[in-house]
């Protein structure tokens, strides 16, 4: 149990997505794969913002949210259901990256941020045309997502 709280607290460390930020990461980490996105409005505003967007839309699905490192994170689970089966063709063992969206929503040196993991992350850890697929339907549909709720 404390594997998997553990786990959960670094899947939430490297969580990033959407929120009300600007539509352009403003930071990116040394490693591409975290996206660090400004936030204009608080952690939990933005955070708001995201799981309301994620349950008016039918091709996405609110999974979980909760609090990390005391509170001092946000953790968000959701899915960008287009790219399930790319990511089951891949291998059974792989539906494991599942879910797609790994969002972070904090504050940093008295900045709020939000951290997405970028969905290449699967390709890396699992070089597959499907996860290719995934990542080519996935991203643009998390950006456009991010767009629309940081506007």
């Amino acid at each position: 149990m404390k594997k998997l709280i553990a786990m959960s607290a670094i899947l939430g460390l490297m969580m990033t997505g959407l929120a009300p930020a600007t539509a352009s990461p403003t930071t990116t980490d040394e490693d591409s794969m975290f996206i660090i996105h400004d936030l204009t409005q608080g952690p939990e505003k933005t955070a708001a913002n995201v799981r309301r967007y994620v349950e008016e839309h039918e091709d996405w699905l609110f999974l979980a949210e909760f609090g990390l490192m005391g509170g001092a994170v946000t953790a968000m689970k959701i899915c960008y259901l287009p790219i399930g089966q790319d990511i089951g063709a891949a291998g059974m063992q792989v539906t494991a990256m599942m879910p797609c969206g790994h969002l972070a929503f904090y504050e940093e040196d008295g900045q709020s941020r939000l951290s997405r993991l970028s969905l290449e992350f699967m390709t890396t850890l699992h070089p597959d045309p499907n996860l290719e697929r995934a990542v080519l339907k996935g991203e643009p549909a998390l950006t456009d997502m991010l767009e629309e709720v940081l506007d």
